[in-house]
């Protein structure tokens, strides 16, 4: 292993012209374990900037919708058009842009007090996030088809480790908000480490070879534990801008649902859940929403890991536990909406756990439907066009993401309004956010 990192460190762009390397006990865990932490890494900022909403926006009357909006539009933004020209920059550049926008976004939240460069600092890492996402889900054409579940499985990851680390040091420890932050500073750098580790061979006939090796090279993993079609990887080769609108027909079907399930759980997170809390539950406003949220990613993380955890059945029981109809997932999450809306309107529930258990299947069922997305569309385009389509599948999070952080801006202070207008007595639990700016800057528990 020592050798091998030593080796690709001395060596971090692939060498044209090799063809890919028969299998063997490195290659076998090697690549997937790069792109579970590629995928860990993408996310990480992520969820923990939407942990720590209401404490960036702690003594502030914005929607916490704000955060979200400043996020989503760049990725919006990032997802849309990166696609259609990412192939041709190479994958060292576009991981150190992703390492760098990471790191310089997450130093402008910390040691800037003016929240517009907070939020600058947010837009950077939400450009990060969206470059990231499209360019090693991309990546995963020129691998098996297990890496994509690995990198989904990643995120899921994530998703539970992210939230997991932000509400443990700040509402379980005498660790501020702001500190919580700096300390993952130095975590972007961990992609150069694992681009680094890549086994490359795999891409060294790909979108940066000359136009004589755009030629579709196939070969079989022996020994793999996954089914025959994730044996095959195949270069992918460069596709007219004309082909690629006519992909992008092709998987609107999945990319419909995506907006859907992100526009429902993002819009039940950024706006409706911050309205909901409990005064006899002996917990802080502010808390409410940490536990809501650490909650709902624990779902995510089983949601988005669970086709990963199980590569080692059968491909039969695999072909099993895999669903082409995504909108399923979809109509679930726009039905747990529903719920919580109804909830931040009548306030009919009486315990707390009802709402945290219901954050935790809203959150199952979006992993789901980010895990299922991309094994569907591989299996729906042609070998060639998969670099392309999944990265443009990724458009529909980040839209559905965006029309939920601009109505949101409105949805919640709607519900907190009516919300005091119900509950007078107990109006500082109709906004889960700490009333004073002490909560960035210090622990509101020691």
């Amino acid at each position: 292993m020592c050798d091998r990192i030593k080796e690709l460190f001395c060596k971090l762009g692939p060498e044209m012209g090799k063809k890919p390397p028969d299998s063997d006990s490195k290659t076998n865990w090697l690549n997937p374990l790069c792109f579970y932490v590629f995928g860990t890494l993408s996310f990480f900022n992520q969820e923990m900037l939407f942990t720590a909403s209401e404490d960036i926006l702690s003594g502030r009357k914005l929607p916490t919708a704000t955060i979200l909006v400043c996020f989503v539009t760049p990725l919006m933004i990032t997802k849309i058009l990166a696609p259609w020209f990412i192939q041709k920059i190479p994958y060292l550049v576009k991981a150190c842009y992703v390492a760098l926008c990471m790191t310089l976004g997450l130093v402008l939240i910390v040691f800037v007090e003016d929240l517009r460069i907070k939020l600058v600092g947010i837009a950077l890492n939400a450009m990060a996030t969206g470059a990231s996402e499209v360019v090693f889900l991309g990546l995963t054409s020129y691998y098996p088809q297990v890496c994509i579940s690995a990198f989904v499985a990643g995120t899921g990851m994530a998703s539970l480790i992210s939230p997991l680390y932000y509400t443990g040091v700040t509402t379980w420890s005498c660790v501020s908000p702001k500190t919580a932050i700096l300390i993952a500073i130095p975590l972007p750098v961990l992609f150069l480490v694992f681009y680094a580790v890549l086994d490359k061979d795999y891409i060294a006939n790909g979108s940066h070879s000359s136009p004589k090796e755009h030629t579709e090279v196939e070969y079989t993993m022996v020994g793999s534990t996954s089914d025959t079609t994730d044996q095959i990887a195949t270069v992918p080769q460069k596709i007219p801008c004309g082909e690629k609108l006519r992909i992008s027909w092709r998987i609107l079907p999945f990319i419909i649902p995506l907006f859907l399930s992100f526009f429902a759980e993002y819009l039940t997170n950024s706006a409706v859940i911050t309205t909901i809390a409990f005064p006899d539950s002996q917990v802080m406003p502010r808390d409410h929403f940490l536990y809501y949220s650490l909650s709902y990613r624990i779902g995510k993380f089983v949601g988005r890991s669970y086709l990963f955890i199980f590569a080692c059945l059968p491909p039969d029981a695999m072909d099993i536990l895999k669903c082409d109809r995504t909108w399923v997932f979809a109509a679930l999450e726009i039905a747990h909406l529903l719920f919580f809306l109804f909830e931040s309107w009548y306030h009919f529930v009486w315990y707390i756990w009802i709402i945290i258990s219901l954050c935790s299947t809203l959150g199952l069922v979006a992993g789901m439907i980010v895990l299922h997305s991309p094994h569907a569309v591989a299996r729906h385009v042609e070998p060639e066009e998969r670099e392309f389509a999944l990265g443009l599948l990724t458009v529909g999070n980040a839209v559905g993401g965006f029309v939920a952080g601009l109505l949101g801006l409105f949805v919640e202070p709607y519900l907190s309004e009516k919300c005091v207008e119900h509950f007078s007595a107990s109006k500082e639990f109709c906004f889960t956010r700490h009333r004073n700016m002490t909560g960035w800057e210090s622990n509101i528990h020691c």
